[in-house]
């Protein structure tokens, strides 16, 4: 009985058992406490939930939720640009087009589009618990070609496939795709949207690449018309001003001179008036003097006997 007694009280556990017990479960506590110790990278947010709900939304650097199966993280990358491609995979029968890229235009006519979706993730909270798993990318590009078949419906071919056109259905097509995903409540923000190729059908593509030809050269016509009209009128204004800057100096260099010869006229008018045989000889050899000048012949009169002529016979040099 005392061999059985002195058993008993070995097999009890002394004092540096119950020690080590308790270093083992403070150990399990801080490791489990400490799991709960996360780091968000930059580019990410994290959403944290406690019992399966929802309860913040954090952002990058070092931080804590409560461990498992309390507490739950789901990091999810913010700032990654994704991309969904619409129109890649197309065919065209012999009497409709079908196909995620086959469109019909607002004047009725069959239009092939490709074209990319870029996007991120703007609410966290939204994108984790608004859409089904794995298919934001599916709901982005189904809303995507919704949007695009309505803003095509609503264009021409020849506005569709243009340069400027191109630019407009892009900015419309993106506007109203943010619409549907924010009626949707997805926490998506919509970057750009790339058009990559429009096209008619292949069985017009050459006839419709005619008219586009035939409208090309009518806009270099119509330019360079514009720049001949450009190059004309203002010469011809030039030419313009010309002739009538001449004409207005012809008509005060002639008014000048009536005027002159007028005032001129009433001064002699005036001599004559009190003088008249005086300037009546006067006038005779003013004129006589100026039309001789003029003359090279020299006429002798009666008059003229007796007085010496003196002519040279060899003209002086000059």
């Amino acid at each position: 009985f005392n061999s059985f007694l002195k058993n008993k009280k070995n097999t009890q556990p002394n004092g540096n058992g119950k020690l080590q017990l308790t270093v083992a479960i403070l150990t399990f506590l801080l490791l489990y406490m400490g799991s709960g110790f996360y780091v968000v990278e930059p580019e990410e947010e994290a959403v944290q939930l406690i019992f399966g709900k929802y309860y913040n939304t954090v952002g990058p650097g070092l931080r804590y939720h409560l461990p498992s199966p309390i507490g739950e993280v789901t990091k999810l990358k913010v700032k990654t640009v994704n991309r969904e491609e619409i129109g890649s995979r197309f065919h065209v029968d012999n009497t409709l087009g079908h196909g995620e890229g086959v469109m019909l235009t607002g004047d009725e006519n069959i239009v092939h589009i490709n074209f990319d979706v870029h996007w991120r993730i703007n609410n966290a909270y939204n994108y984790l618990f608004k859409v089904r798993d794995n298919q934001a990318g599916d709901t982005v590009k189904n809303a995507a070609e919704s949007a695009m078949r309505e803003i095509i419906g609503k264009s021409s071919i020849s506005f569709a496939i243009e340069g400027k056109g191109r630019a407009a259905i892009s900015q419309e097509t993106k506007s109203l795709l943010q619409n549907i995903l924010d009626h949707y409540n997805m926490g998506v923000e919509v970057l750009s949207i790339q058009l990559k190729k429009v096209d008619p059908p292949e069985k017009v593509i050459s006839s419709f690449r005619d008219v586009q030809s035939a409208r090309a050269d009518k806009e270099k016509l119509i330019n360079e018309a514009y720049a001949y009209r450009n190059q004309v009128v203002p010469r011809a204004k030039g030419e313009a001003i010309k002739i009538k800057l001449d004409a207005e100096a012809y008509e005060s260099e002639v008014v000048n001179a009536a005027e002159g010869n007028a005032q001129r006229f009433l001064a002699i008018y005036k001599e004559y008036a009190q003088q008249p045989t005086a300037v009546r000889n006067r006038l005779y050899l003013e004129t006589m003097e100026e039309i001789l000048n003029k003359n090279d012949k020299v006429v002798f009169t009666d008059d003229l006997k007796g007085m010496l002529s003196h002519f040279p016979l060899i003209e002086p040099q000059k």
